[in-house]
């Protein structure tokens, strides 16, 4: 059974029946609540150097109380072994002098009986809370394991049915008896075919997006323009296109590209501003020209 707070016996004793220090502990911080705990190996020398009693004759907790300082409480071990076996802590009445009293309250974290000298019903208590916690957490581990188990079964079944599923879509495209890596391989192949095939493809003339960048290799980028609509038909392309004040660098900047003729040009003015209505038609090839014959590629500037 756990042990109540009313069956913990509590052995007080004065301040002189202690030894006391106060050591350098960079690194270690002062936590509210804390309790002191057996002295860390690294400060026994140190303490040796502050209590008059051999080191392997005393036992000493620690407690962090801030600044990079410890302060050391430390009893003979003779003492602390002819204590009644009833007793659950020892701690001291009060602080000695030179101590931070602002430490008072907290002299109930200095019990002495740790590590070595834990009593025994203070450390079967502890087991059975340990025990206790493992037997809460073993049956969710448990729990938890069989959920990621039967997931993975579960997606281990979904890839399974996909892999067959290729393999009976293979078999009714292309007949029973092919392995799927086989399939595999020839629509890999059957896509590259398509490809080449689109890449040697060449380009209709009558495509609005050829001549739509016929267009636009053509465009004066560096005189200032508003383009207002583009057509592209049958009949070639034709743009309305503003201008601020006099359009003829505009006309002059404007060339058609090879292949191409430029209609005359119509003008609406409006006081400072012109507008341009320009159509491009295709020359007739001359007589020994191959049918359907490429547009030129895509380059130059932009509006």
């Amino acid at each position: 059974m756990i042990a109540t707070p009313d069956s913990v016996t509590t052995v007080h004793r004065p301040a002189d029946r202690f030894y006391w220090a106060v050591l350098d502990a960079p690194g270690l911080r002062s936590r509210p609540g804390a309790s002191a705990r057996p002295l860390p190996p690294g400060l026994l020398a140190e303490l040796a150097d502050q209590i008059p009693q051999p080191l392997d004759e005393v036992w000493a907790v620690g407690l962090p109380i801030g600044d990079g300082r410890m302060l050391v409480c430390a009893a003979r071990r003779d003492d602390l072994n002819q204590l009644d076996a009833g007793a659950r802590a020892l701690v001291p009445e009060s602080l000695p002098p030179g101590i931070d009293r602002a430490l008072a309250d907290r002299l109930s974290s200095f019990n002495l009986l740790v590590g070595d000298f834990e009593p025994a019903p203070v450390r079967r208590d502890r087991w059975r809370r340990h025990r206790a916690w493992a037997g809460l957490v073993v049956p969710l581990a448990v729990l938890v394991s069989v959920g990621l188990i039967r997931r993975a079964a579960h997606w281990s079944d979904v890839a399974r049915a996909a892999e067959e599923s290729q393999s009976q879509l293979a078999a009714d495209l292309l007949g029973p008896g092919i392995p799927l890596e086989q399939v595999n391989y020839t629509l890999d192949a059957e896509l590259d075919r398509l490809r080449e095939l689109a890449r040697a493809r060449p380009a209709d003339p009558n495509d609005a997006s050829v001549r739509l960048a016929t267009l636009l290799r053509s465009w004066p980028a560096v005189i200032p323009s508003k383009p207002q609509s583009v057509s592209v038909n049958d009949s070639g392309v034709t743009v309305s296109v503003s201008v601020d004040g006099d359009p003829a660098p505009f006309l002059s900047a404007f060339k058609a590209p090879e292949g191409w003729a430029l209609d005359e040009p119509r003008l609406n003015q409006a006081g400072e501003l012109t507008r341009l209505t320009l159509h491009l038609h295709r020359k007739p090839p001359p007589p020994d020209a191959p049918a359907n014959p490429p547009e030129p590629p895509m380059t130059g500037a932009t509006p």
